[in-house]
C-alpha cells in the first residue's frame, strides 16, 4: 500500500474539496437527524422523510466527539498518542453510555492507556468509534495509510478489535472516496485493512455477496439479522454491515441510501449518519437535496456530556476550521501488524477502586471493582462486601445476569432481577427489572449477592454508578476525574 497524499489540486476533475468536506458534515447531521428519534429499535422501519421534521441537528455524539477531536488536532502537534486521546477523554467526554463511561472508568482508575479499551469492557465491540470516523478521511483524503493509523488509536482507547477495526474500515473507505473512488471499489480497498476474520469483515463480506448476486434489499437485510443480529444494538459488525447495505443498495442515491439506513433499524443515528456522511463525501453539498438539508439548517449544537472545546457555531465554520488543519497532522505508513499486539497483563487488585469480595462459600476473598463477577463470585452463586459510602447523595445499582440474582443491602432486599433478561450491562440502558436507586446514607453497609445459578461461567453483572450514571466506586476512596454531568431529569 502506499502512503501517497492527495492536496486540493489532485482530486478528480471538478471535485471541489470543501463541498466534499462540507457535504460530509452535512451528510452526518442530517442522517443522525433522521436516525436518532428512532435509536434502538430492532425492526424494519418505515420512514419516508423525518419523523417529527426538526428546526435544527440536534446533538449527537457521532459528530461531537469529533468536534472533540478537531479542538484536539488544533491544539496538538504533527502527531497524536493514545495518551494525547486519554487527556482528551478525561477532560472534554463526559458521557457515560456504553464503551464512553467504561473508557473513563478505566482512565480513572490508571489503567494503561494500551489496555484501556478492552480492560473489563463489555462495549468493546460497540459502534461508538466507527460512528467517527470521518475526522481522519478528511484530513488525509486520499491518503487511507494515515487515516487507518489515526482511526486505528482513536478507537484503542474504548474499543477492541471489532470496534477499532469498524472505525479504520470507515475511515479508509472514506479517504478513497473523497478522493474520488466510487463505493465498490472504496469498500474493497477498506477491506484490505482490516483482519478478514473479524466478525466485521464477516458481516460485511455477507453483504457484499449477496449484492453481487441480487438478492433483493429486505431479503438481504433479513438475512444478515439471521447471520449476525444482536441484542445490543449498538454492536459494531451488524451497524457495520447495515451501513454498507444501505450504501450498496442505496445505489448513490442520498435519499434513498439515508432511507434504508434509518429503515434497517438498530443503531439508527449512527448508521444513517456514516451513510450520509459517505455520500456527502461522495457528492458534495450539490448532491444532497435542499428537502433534507434545509429543515435542519447549518447550526452546530453540543450537548451537556462535552466540555472545554471551542465548538464551530456552524457546519460552515467546522468546514474551515477542518480544511485548516490539512498537512498539520504527520503522515503514517499502516502497520498490519497492529492486529497482532498483545497490551500489557492488568494486575486488578493493584488498582484503585478494587474492592475484595468473599464467595457465599467460601472464606477467601477475591478483587473486584464493577461490572462483570470474578468466576469464583458465580461458581458460588453469589458473594458478600463491605461498602464503606462516605456521602449522603443516591446511587444507581444495575444487577443483571442470565439465571436472574437478588441483591440485599444491610440484609434488605434492594432488588430481584429476573431470569431471562437481554443482557446489556449499561448504566442507562440496562432492561427494566435490573436496577434500582438506592440512598444508604454514610457509614458501612453490608451487601450480599445471591445469583439464580452457580455456573462459573454464566453471564452476571454488577454496577455501581452516580445519579448521573457513571460508575462509581464501592471504595471509601474517590477516584480522580470525576465526571460532571447532569443527572437524568435534572434540570
Amino acid at each position: 500500500m502506499s502512503n501517497t497524499t492527495l492536496s486540493p489540486t489532485s482530486l478528480k476533475p471538478h471535485r471541489d474539496l470543501n463541498s466534499l468536506i462540507l457535504g460530509c458534515w452535512l451528510g452526518k447531521a442530517i442522517g443522525g437527524t433522521l436516525g436518532l428519534p428512532f435509536e434502538g429499535k430492532m425492526e424494519r422501519l418505515h420512514l419516508s422523510f423525518y419523523d417529527p421534521v426538526p428546526t435544527i441537528a440536534p446533538p449527537n455524539d457521532d459528530l461531537e466527539l469529533q468536534l472533540v477531536w478537531l479542538h484536539l488536532v488544533e491544539n496538538s502537534g504533527t502527531s497524536l498518542t493514545q495518551a494525547d486521546f486519554a487527556q482528551a477523554w478525561l477532560h472534554h467526554i463526559h458521557y457515560m453510555w456504553d464503551e464512553y463511561g467504561w473508557c473513563r472508568w478505566n482512565l480513572r482508575r490508571g489503567v494503561p492507556v494500551e489496555k484501556v479499551g478492552t480492560f473489563e469492557n463489555p462495549f468493546h465491540a460497540g459502534l461508538g468509534s466507527p460512528i467517527r470516523s470521518e475526522i481522519w478521511a478528511c484530513l488525509f483524503p486520499g491518503d487511507p495509510n494515515s487515516a487507518a493509523h489515526y482511526a486505528a488509536l482513536d478507537a484503542s482507547l474504548d474499543h477492541g478489535t471489532e470496534g477499532i477495526a469498524g472505525e479504520v474500515f470507515f475511515a479508509v473507505m472514506q479517504s478513497h472516496v473523497i478522493s474520488g473512488k466510487n463505493l465498490e471499489e472504496a469498500i474493497t480497498l477498506a477491506m484490505r485493512f482490516i483482519p478478514g476474520d473479524c466478525e466485521t469483515a464477516l458481516a460485511v463480506e455477507f453483504i457484499r455477496q449477496n449484492h453481487r448476486s441480487g438478492v433483493a434489499e429486505w431479503d438481504c437485510w433479513k438475512d444478515l439479522l439471521a447471520q449476525h443480529g444482536n441484542e445490543n444494538f449498538t454492536h459494531t459488525p451488524l451497524n457495520v454491515a447495515l451501513t454498507i447495505w444501505a450504501l450498496l443498495y442505496g445505489k448513490e442515491n442520498f435519499e434513498k441510501s439515508i432511507l434504508l439506513a434509518a429503515n434497517g433499524g438498530y443503531d439508527t443515528d449512527c448508521t444513517a449518519a456514516t451513510v450520509g456522511a459517505t455520500l456527502g463525501l461522495l457528492l458534495g453539498t450539490e448532491g444532497i437535496p435542499a428537502r433534507w438539508s434545509d429543515p435542519i439548517g447549518e447550526g452546530v449544537f453540543i450537548g451537556p456530556g462535552i466540555h472545554g472545546i471551542a465548538a464551530p457555531k456552524t457546519l460552515t465554520e467546522l468546514t474551515e476550521r477542518t480544511s485548516a488543519l490539512l498537512g498539520k497532522l504527520a503522515h503514517k505508513t499502516w502497520d498490519a501488524g497492529f492486529w497482532d499486539k498483545t497490551a500489557s497483563s492488568v494486575d486488578l487488585a493493584t488498582l484503585p477502586g478494587t474492592i475484595q469480595v468473599t464467595p457465599l462459600d467460601a472464606n477467601a476473598s477475591v478483587p473486584w471493582a464493577n461490572g462483570e463477577l470474578p468466576a469464583e463470585i458465580k461458581k458460588a452463586g453469589g458473594g458478600h462486601w463491605t461498602w464503606k459510602v462516605t456521602t449522603d447523595e443516591p446511587m444507581e445499582i444495575i444487577c443483571l445476569a442470565r439465571g436472574g440474582a437478588k441483591l440485599f443491602i444491610d440484609e434488605r432486599p434492594v432488588i430481584e432481577c429476573p431470569a431471562g433478561l437481554p443482557y446489556v450491562p449499561a448504566t442507562h440502558r440496562s432492561p427494566d427489572g435490573s436496577r434500582v436507586r438506592v440512598h444508604p446514607g454514610k457509614g458501612n453497609h453490608q451487601v450480599r449477592l445471591e445469583l439464580g445459578s452457580s455456573a462459573a461461567d454464566q453471564e452476571a453483572t454488577l454496577i455501581l454508578a452516580y445519579p448521573d450514571l457513571h460508575i462509581a466506586p464501592w471504595t471509601e476512596e474517590e477516584l480522580p476525574e470525576r465526571a460532571h454531568l447532569p443527572a437524568p431529569g435534572a434540570c
